[in-house]
């Protein structure tokens, strides 16, 4: 796909690119010096069409049919994708969110109709140009399950030929390998590309190719096709923005063995060597261990000051060479490379952006210890409102932290944990003063330390035994981020309780240790000194793989953290099949929630059934204490690091069975009956 830049002038690409290639359109470039024949954009409105990176072209139409819906239709696919899918959009700043794909008409093959709602589609719009990220879409022809991920480029407005006359700076991707250069078109349709250098009529190795418009114009508006070196490449979409234009190219290929993929374009004018800085959101295919592609899509932040750029998938900085590409001078690309130790080995690896304007970017990623070339759409990530009042916190130090600004570095929690303590202070509302005192590290509830008017979100209301932070190993653990932003490394259930508990709510506070104060570091290098030091969970309820940028922006149940039924089960094995050692290391329950999974599977029991319930406790607990103390639990955590218990707790065990109603119920039967009663 070609995408090229906002700042295209009206009449077409730049002439700034260090080169001697000539923009005036006399046929120079290789062409046959006859004008082809008009195409019929589209001229502004709700309806995009352009190419998926994978190589299929696509419509998307918003509102349709109806306000907040958004219709997506595969108009020629490689892929055996065909027909119309409609789903619902929500707005996030500046992204959109596609969710409920569903298929509508009978031309939608069952493979695709079945697998719709599963579809991811995220995007944003940039005067005209619709960018983002598809992906879980199946490979209906290979018919084996695969799925594909590529990224988005279409236009709403249209221009001929005369727009877009230049030269321009380039990257093309088909397959796993990708190629970055310059290449020019002339009033023809002519076009020269020089690949791996800037653009001259006489670069070496340059291949020629014509612009010609395509046959159909009603089902593919304004669209011409591209041909190289007598072989067809593939359709392309123009697009006109304010003043300027931007183009798509789906490579098709000119066979149906050949590689698919695209292209992306924009004027070779020199960048600025702070033209690009701030924070972005790249999206690209996600791959497994063994560097297979999921279908999934990944979003990596990554920060870019002048001429260092930061990933938070990348372990160290990157030094930027701007306009240039193998070290020939190429304006408007950017490139870098890098060493990391991939299987014990030092391996390179590279990158390539070209920014096609303020809103929007495409990279080209080198996975290091490979020649795979991943693409990727960029767009700005918003900046969050600083808070002010944790600038200054200091490693080692309590300090007050409301609820609304903690942000959660894992995705998922156990909801059954938060069901149980709910359910207990609905029975015994004291318990609920005990864990606040608990949580600021002041033991307990003082003796008559309550009073009808005690709230937890007004900590004067009662009174604790100790002081805060008297008993500072059982206070919870955050990490000051960049702008200002709490994150919390212990204490996302018990502080998801408090935003739930009655008299709690986002706006208590709570005292909290700070393990360090990392505010100085961009977004991108925080989470990777977070993932470095082990204090992010990247895994979700599934125990599928997340991302920083996935991480919901807040505690509770009802700000996006999800609910991992691990987790739960782990909880109440406690001090029955494993009990939290001193000093714990972060996200222990996760680590033998992740090993469980291979021991139990929930999916089979009946987690509404109290007896069915406590029977997988039990036979996850007799599992753990099965195990040899030296045993790898999960990552490089023995089963004795995690605390595994050299018996099985059947005292705990019984205590914990005890049903809702008798003198002491269990904490298992407690979150049964909240949770059912959330239910009627």
């Amino acid at each position: 796909m070609l995408a090229l830049a906002a700042t295209l002038a009206a009449c077409g690409g730049s002439d700034d690119n260090g080169s001697t290639g000539s923009n005036n359109g006399t046929g120079n470039n290789g062409g046959t010096g006859t004008t082809p024949a008009a195409v019929q954009p589209l001229s502004g409105g709700s309806l995009y069409v352009g190419a998926v990176s994978f190589g299929d072209t696509v419509s998307v139409a918003l509102d349709q049919p109806a306000a907040g819906q958004l219709t997506l239709r595969f108009l020629d696919s490689r892929f055996g994708l065909a027909g119309t899918l409609v789903g619902q959009y929500t707005v996030e700043g500046n992204m959109y969110r596609v969710s409920k794909l569903a298929a509508v008409g009978s031309d939608v093959p069952a493979a695709l109709a079945a697998a719709a709602a599963s579809i991811t589609f995220s995007f944003t719009l940039d005067d005209g140009l619709l960018s983002g990220a598809l992906g879980q879409v199946p490979n209906v022809l290979a018919g084996n399950g695969a799925l594909l991920q590529g990224y988005v480029s279409a236009a709403n407005r249209g221009a001929q030929l005369a727009d877009v006359v230049g030269t321009y700076s380039y990257l093309r991707q088909a397959g796993d390998t990708a190629t970055a250069g310059q290449l020019a078109i002339d009033a023809s349709g002519a076009v020269r590309v020089c690949a791996g250098q800037g653009y001259a009529a006489t670069c070496a190795g340059g291949q020629v190719g014509q612009l010609s418009a395509d046959a159909d114009q009603t089902r593919y508006p304004g669209a011409y096709t591209l041909t190289l070196a007598g072989s067809k490449v593939g359709r392309v979409f123009v697009g006109r923005q304010q003043g300027n234009v931007a183009l798509f190219v789906d490579e098709t290929g000119a066979s149906t063995s050949a590689a698919t993929g695209n292209w992306v374009v924009r004027p070779a004018t020199a960048l600025a060597a702070n033209g690009v800085d701030g924070d972005w959101l790249c999206s690209e295919p996600e791959l497994d261990d063994a560097n297979v592609a999921t279908g999934r899509t990944r979003r990596n932040i990554v920060s870019v000051a002048g001429n260092t750029l930061a990933a938070d998938n990348i372990p160290v900085d990157v030094a930027l060479s701007y306009n240039s590409v193998g070290g020939a001078t190429a304006n408007g690309l950017l490139s870098g490379n890098w060493q990391e130790t991939v299987v014990s080995q030092s391996q390179s690896g590279s990158l390539t952006w070209l920014p096609v304007s303020r809103n929007l970017a495409y990279q080209l990623r080198q996975v290091p210890g490979s020649s795979r070339q991943l693409p990727a759409v960029c767009a700005p990530l918003a900046a969050p409102a600083p808070i002010a009042t944790y600038l200054q916190a200091a490693a080692g130090q309590n300090i007050l932290v409301t609820m609304a600004d903690l942000r959660p570095t894992q995705p998922a929690i156990g909801r059954d944990q938060i069901y149980y303590k709910l359910g207990r202070y609905a029975a015994e509302p004291l318990k609920n003063f005990d864990d606040a005192c608990e949580n600021n590290g002041q033991n307990k509830t003082a003796k008559n330390g309550t009073t009808a008017a005690s709230r937890i979100d007004d900590l004067s209301t009662f009174t604790c035994t100790k002081a805060v932070g008297e008993k500072p190993e059982d206070m919870k653990t955050l990490v000051v981020g960049p702008f200002g932003e709490p994150y919390l490394t212990d204490g996302h259930h018990a502080f998801s309780t408090v935003t739930e508990a009655p008299t709690g709510g986002p706006q208590a506070k709570m005292w909290v240790r700070v393990q360090d104060n990392l505010s100085g570091l961009n977004r991108a290098q925080f989470f990777r000194t977070l993932r470095e030091r082990k204090l992010v969970w990247l895994k979700d309820g599934e125990n599928r793989p997340v991302y920083p940028a996935d991480l919901p922006r807040g505690v509770g149940l009802n700000n996006g953290l999800g609910n991992d039924p691990y987790r739960s089960l782990v909880y109440f094995t406690r001090d029955i099949g494993y009990a939290p050692p001193t000093g714990a290391t972060e996200y222990t329950e996760f680590y033998w929630g992740d090993w469980l999974r291979t021991k139990v599977d929930l999916k089979q029991v009946n987690l509404d059934d109290t007896a069915a319930y406590l029977a997988a406790v039990r036979t996850a607990s007799e599992a753990m204490v099965a195990l040899a103390p030296e045993a790898i639990v999960s990552g490089d955590k023995t089963a004795a690091t995690l605390g595994r218990l050299s018996a099985f707790g059947e005292a705990e065990f019984t205590k914990l069975s005890q049903p809702v109603g008798s003198a002491s119920p269990g904490k298992l039967p407690y979150a049964v009956d909240y949770r059912l009663k959330l239910k009627q």
